[in-house]
């Protein structure tokens, strides 16, 4: 796999410097969201309902702005993907990419789980197979979420490129999977 850099194409906003963070895929939520309610409370339309028309259109571009940023730093994969475009990787190009085979099975077979459970009645579900499926898939999610830190680290874009792709899989799947529910102790 090729990952395509574009030094032109990255995104328009900095959402790092934006919110005045180090650009690290490891951040402080908290802190993320103390410096997002700091900054909106400062540039929120409202504040600059008698201002010129161009000031309250630059206000409503920094909220808008904000937002954006807020949702994209907040996420981890949509932060890799973000850190990804700052170094030039094309995100599009990179998700047509094919991935691996054994990540391809992988993902059939979870897929495949998840189906039957989801097939099953809510009453009927076994409580312990949707545990399993949770844990499977959580597991797959954090090794190649540690893959990406590491790469993206040490500068290797192809390769955690490769891991954000496969992080855009793990994460559909993980949201598309019933809740695990308390298992009933007899």
């Amino acid at each position: 796999m090729e990952a395509s850099v574009d030094r032109e194409a990255r995104s328009p906003r900095d959402y790092f410097e934006l919110f005045q963070l180090p650009a690290d895929f490891d951040l402080d939520a908290e802190d993320l969201s103390r410096r997002f309610k700091v900054l909106q409370k400062q540039f929120h339309p409202d504040r600059f309902a008698g201002k010129t028309p161009a000031e309250q259109r630059v206000a409503a571009q920094l909220s808008a702005e904000l937002n954006a940023g807020f949702q994209i730093l907040k996420d981890e994969v949509k932060r890799a993907g973000f850190m990804l475009e700052r170094q030039g990787v094309d995100l599009k190009v990179l998700e047509r990419e094919p991935v691996d085979g054994d990540f391809l099975l992988q993902q059939i077979e979870l897929r495949e789980s998840a189906s039957m459970i989801l097939s099953a009645e809510e009453k009927q579900r076994d409580p312990q197979a949707v545990a399993a499926l949770h844990e499977s898939t959580h597991a797959l999610y954090d090794e190649w979420l540690s893959a990406f830190r590491r790469t993206i680290a040490d500068g290797e874009l192809e390769s955690a490129g490769r891991a954000w792709v496969k992080l855009l899989y793990l994460s559909k799947l993980r949201a598309e999977l019933p809740p695990v529910q308390a298992l009933e102790t007899s």
